[in-house]
């Protein structure tokens, strides 16, 4: 009888021990699954970046000179030259520079930069309308004289390409502080590391 009763305890010991282990197994591959799934789910979290300020007369320039250079242009002198075209870029090129806030380029390298390229290709412009009528007066002061401008020497491809060159960046920088990137970009600008950078200064640097 004893020993049937030590026959039942040692079974009924077996049974739980099977039972219960396989329990705890699952129970601990079911945490392990959970802590696995969790350690491996990584929430995507969205980097939102706000649009950079720019000084608002930074902007207004933008605004104002890409349309400048964008458009005819109704000027005195202008007509008198019989809207001649280098003679447009010339003057446009001059209102650009003539119309830039100065007291920001301390506050962006960037700025700066586009400045820089900037004055550079009104500078050019300025030395091919002098070439045009160095003939004239070798002094420069028939630059702007309109009443020889049938003596005028033509505009040279160079002079065109310097005044696209300060289109596309004047357009660009438009685009970047006034409509948030949105528009067609040239990528002739540092503000928004243009590809394009490098060509327009490989040009200022052998014109």
């Amino acid at each position: 009888m004893k020993a049937k009763f030590l026959i039942g305890s040692t079974i009924v010991v077996i049974i739980f021990g099977i039972f219960g282990a396989r329990e705890l197994i699952g129970f601990t591959h079911g945490s392990d699954g959970n802590k696995s799934t969790n350690d491996n789910v990584v929430e995507g979290v969205r980097e939102t970046s706000e649009p950079k300020l720019y000084d608002e007369k930074f902007r207004k320039w933008a605004l104002e000179m890409n349309k400048v250079l964008s458009k005819p242009m109704d000027n005195a002198k202008l007509k008198e030259a019989n809207n001649d075209e280098g003679f447009e870029y010339y003057l446009k090129a001059q209102e650009v520079i003539g119309e830039f806030p100065n007291q920001l380029l301390k506050d962006s390298k960037k700025i700066e930069k586009e400045h820089s390229n900037l004055f550079l290709l009104s500078s050019y412009i300025g030395h091919k309308q002098f070439v045009r009528t160095a003939h004239l007066d070798p002094n420069g002061k028939m630059k702007e004289s309109t009443e020889f401008i049938d003596q005028w020497k033509p505009t040279d491809e160079n002079m065109r390409q310097a005044f696209e060159y300060m289109k596309e960046i004047v357009n660009d920088i438009d685009v970047v502080v006034n409509h948030k990137g949105e528009g067609k970009i040239y990528g002739v600008t540092h503000l928004n590391n243009g590809d394009k950078v490098s060509e327009v200064e490989q040009f200022l640097k052998f014109n």
